[in-house]
């Protein structure tokens, strides 16, 4: 039995559109500060096909439903420039005070890149923590994210959408369950 609260962490990896793994000099962002991730199947609806009389049914032909991926909202309480680099194609360029990000040019198209995303989940048994469990979604793409910007926090929310990873011979999504979450990369 699995008992699991709050998402200790998101990493996100950059994906080699040519073979579907891991880029080896790709983006990879580890995102400890996610509040909550939405994931919503998304299905090729079957159909039923019902043959009846007057008086009676006859016959009644169905073709299940088939999922092909999954639509998230990822919502962070930071705006972490790599994820938003990733996701939804921003330029980052300068550093620290001098920091920019922009959308791409309307003739550049969409810039965002292919990418993986592990979700680390705390799985607990009374009130300490026994392993995590991972949720992969092993080949999706973002969009550029909504803005509220008023009176109370600004929390980026991110529109995922998770699809197979078929040239990796891969499923749209996997859960396992590890004993520790990745370390942060030394910056």
């Amino acid at each position: 039995m699995a008992i699991l609260y709050n998402i200790k962490k998101v990493v996100l990896t950059e994906l080699d559109e040519s073979t579907g793994a891991a880029k080896s000099s790709g983006i990879v962002t580890h995102i400890k500060t996610a509040q909550k991730a939405e994931l919503e199947a998304v299905l090729s609806e079957g159909d039923e096909d019902i043959l009846r009389s007057p008086e009676q049914i006859l016959a009644v032909v169905r073709t299940n439903d088939l999922i092909y991926g999954y639509d998230m909202t990822l919502t962070d309480n930071t705006f972490d420039a790599k994820a938003a680099e990733l996701v939804a194609g921003y330029k980052v360029t300068g550093s620290g005070n001098e920091e920019k990000w922009s959308t791409p040019m309307m003739t550049e198209g969409f810039t965002g890149k292919p990418f993986k995303c592990d979700i680390y989940v705390a799985n607990y048994s009374g009130d300490s923590i026994v392993n995590y469990v991972k949720i992969t979604l092993n080949k999706c793409y973002g969009k550029f994210p909504d803005m509220e910007v008023g009176d109370g926090y600004y929390a980026p929310e991110f529109k995922i959408k998770a699809r197979e990873n078929t040239k990796a011979n891969l499923p749209i999504k996997e859960i396992t369950f590890v004993e520790e979450v990745p370390t942060d990369p030394v910056v």
